[in-house]
């Protein structure tokens, strides 16, 4: 049960020595300060289910978290574990912390400041658990509640990573978990939306005469089935913070469900230009390419002249790709089909001058030198543009991400040219490595100016927009590390879940990069990708990447209207969000689940970093009942007796007592072995729960009083 204090003098304890501690400015390395101040606080503790390793394999453990808020802070967070868990829970805290805020900030019924809080995650477990990022629900969870001051209950326990956006991450060992959630006598459990199937491999022996043989196959399970099952536990999956809140607490708060309108108005007025323009300039890049590549004489040998052709026949597919888009009004869609036909055709330009003029190795310096320039200008573009609110961030950001690119492929290209070694340098790949460049550095300008279409909304500091990308990279370092071993531990080494995974450190790696470089805005959405991906590597273990996407869509649409409700265009998120449909249409599922995911991500946390100028208004509810499987149990043995009293209503009392006793005092025993296994293994096993030594705590107090 919920503990809360109200301390108007501070105590010094052992638990919680930060709880006192005076937030004074020292000048002086080495002084000591002391003082005192009255102070209020709230605590509340939570079990989290975690896995541990064993000398016999993997467990479930339960840690507990008490989370405590306290007044006169700043914002502050800190963590205590004990003992140490394998990825750091700093970071999920910290964004457990900011999108509780959000949360709160947002609520009309809630007259608290969190920027006035400091926080404390205190987590204690018996053994050294796999964890972190999983706990980071349950720890917003709580946060939330000790700021809206709602009790929670005891009987529910929760896995799950916590986003950005607010969306439940995918975790693992949720069997292992439901196990341990037993044991403190959870009567629900949460899991993140999605994460209802899981995959058992069945090993079963055929026999055929004097052979034998041994096959191991994949199962698909159902984890309400195991839970109810084994543990007369009910599993409910949840999406986002606000169905786990329910759950927990009774309350909500409601943001508007998607009216099904991603593209609006004032977007279509900027990308339907910006896609027009694109094609025009791409018939006559086209037209270029193809005058240039009649007049040249490439080689046939190394394969210059076949791979030439094929670059080429691409640049008139993806061109008449971006006509057929653009008359769907896919406008985003259309200008990267554009991209890619400039590419191209930039591409047999240059090598078609370069066969035309002698094969100059000048020519090859002249491309480096005008890749150059068009780089210093898209990077000086980037850097000098001001970043005043949410619509330039997202701008502005896309082109520094542009740049960030574009520098990638122009470094390869001059590596390439430079190299000591002549059997290292391929002309097509050095070729194709400017063009890119250049393009890239083009579509910068795009989008910087796209943002100038829409109301900048918002207040954002260089400072606060460097921390928040910091965070960020922070949180998608962390969620990387927790797939890495998951996946490092079934022994998964290729697949989409490891694609999904090396992609994730690869932005982690360029958002580090970007944020020296001094593009924290870029920084921060290559985080919010690397995320999204990192998340795929485990949600889409056991399945396949089309079972996800209408989730996905869904998802991603509800937080782009959340973000409008929040008085932000989307404009990134709408762009991807697009391009995502188009990929789903072409049966490209893999690239459009990361696109729906990507578009959800950014959506999401611009909802949650501008919650202030949006309101919401929260209600009690009540928490859901939980499905009782002896009531329901108690239904279906019944259920005979339920259709024979209906069938017989019109016989006399006499006769209707008779048929009634006789149901009663025998049950139908063959009905009782068409039930549900699920309802039966419940009856034979936990009709009356026993535990070992009656030593399993059924309830937080009880957890404390065996703990002491």
């Amino acid at each position: 049960m919920i503990k809360k204090t109200t301390v108007l003098l501070i105590i010094l304890t052992l638990i919680f020595p930060m709880v006192t501690q005076i937030t004074i400015s020292t000048s002086i390395p080495g002084e000591i300060y002391q003082g005192s101040e009255n102070i209020i606080y709230r605590n509340v503790t939570v079990y989290a289910p975690a896995v541990a390793s064993t000398d016999d394999g993997y467990v479930g453990v339960i840690s507990t978290i008490t989370v405590t808020i306290q007044s006169n802070g700043s914002g502050r967070v800190f963590v205590d574990t004990l003992p140490l868990t394998q990825v750091d829970m700093q970071g999920s805290a910290r964004l457990a912390v900011k999108v509780a805020s959000a949360l709160v900030q947002s609520d009309v019924n809630c007259k608290v400041d969190p920027t006035k809080y400091d926080y404390f995650f205190v987590v204690r477990t018996d053994s050294p658990i796999i964890g972190g990022p999983s706990a980071g629900a349950i720890m917003t969870v709580a946060t939330v509640s000790l700021l809206e001051n709602w009790e929670m209950s005891n009987e529910t326990v929760m896995t799950g990573m916590i986003n950005p956006d607010g969306s439940i991450g995918p975790i693992g060992g949720i069997l292992q978990k439901i196990d341990a959630a037993y044991s403190v006598g959870a009567t629900r459990f949460l899991i993140p939306k999605g994460q209802g199937e899981y995959t058992e491999w069945v090993t079963s022996k055929e026999t055929d005469g004097i052979w034998s043989r041994t096959t191991r196959k994949p199962v698909t399970r159902n984890v309400s089935d195991y839970a109810m099952s084994t543990y007369g536990i009910e599993v409910n999956e949840v999406a986002e913070i606000n169905s786990a809140l329910l759950y927990f607490t009774g309350w909500e708060i409601e943001f508007k469900g998607s009216n099904g309108i991603i593209t609006t108005e004032d977007y279509i007025e900027a990308m339907q230009p910006l896609a027009s323009s694109l094609i025009d300039e791409s018939e006559v890049a086209y037209e270029n390419a193809t005058e240039n590549l009649e007049n040249a004489n490439i080689p046939l040998y190394p394969n210059y002249r076949s791979e030439v052709n094929n670059i080429y026949e691409n640049a008139a597919t993806t061109l008449e790709e971006s006509k057929e888009w653009y008359n769907k009004n896919l406008y985003y869609t259309s200008t990267s089909k554009s991209f890619q036909s400039l590419i191209s055709s930039r591409f047999v330009n240059y090598a078609s001058t370069f066969f035309i003029n002698g094969q100059d190795p000048d020519y090859l310096e002249e491309l480096i030198e005008e890749a150059n320039f068009w780089y210093e200008n898209a990077s000086n573009l980037a850097k000098n543009t001001e970043i005043k609110g949410f619509i330039s961030l997202q701008s502005t950001g896309a082109g520094q991400k542009r740049v960030s690119e574009a520098k990638l492929y122009l470094d390869t290209a001059i590596a390439d040219y430079e190299s000591d070694n002549p059997f290292q340098f391929d002309f097509i790949d050095f070729i194709y490595d400017i063009a890119f460049t250049i393009e890239r550095c083009k579509s910068v300008e795009w989008w910087i100016n796209i943002g100038t279409h829409f109301n900048d909304i918002g207040d954002i500091s260089n400072s606060t927009l460097e921390n928040i990308a910091l965070e960020y990279i922070e949180e998608a370092s962390q969620s990387a590390i927790y797939s890495r071993l998951i996946l490092e531990e079934i022994g998964l080494t290729s697949g989409d879940s490891v694609d999904y995974l090396y992609s994730a450190e690869s932005y982690i790696e360029s958002a580090r990069d970007n944020l020296d470089e001094g593009y924290s805005a870029a920084a921060l959405f290559e985080a919010l990708e690397a995320l999204a991906k990192a998340n795929l590597a485990i949600e889409l273990l056991g399945s396949e990447p089309v079972d996800k996407i209408d989730l996905a869509s869904e998802s991603a649409s509800n937080n782009i209207a959340k973000s409008r409700e929040m008085g932000i265009e989307p404009v990134l998120a709408v762009s991807y969000y697009e391009y995502a449909e188009s990929l789903a249409n072409e049966s490209s599922y893999a690239a459009a689940l990361e696109y729906y995911k990507y578009s959800g991500m950014i959506a999401g946390a611009l909802s949650y970093s501008n919650s202030s100028i949006g309101t919401t208004e929260s209600r009690y509810v009540g928490i859901p009942e939980v499905n009782s499987p002896k009531q329901l149990n108690w239904f279906l043995e019944n259920v005979a007796l339920l259709i024979a009293v209906a069938l017989i209503g019109g016989i006399g009392g006499l006769g209707i007592g008779l048929i009634i006793g006789s149901a009663v005092g025998s049950k139908d025993k063959n009905l009782k072995n068409k039930l549900p296994r699920s309802v039966i293994k419940y009856n034979l096993n936990h009709d009356k729960p026993q535990y070992p030594n009656n030593q399993i705590p059924r309830s937080i107090n009880d957890y404390y009083k065996k703990n002491k």
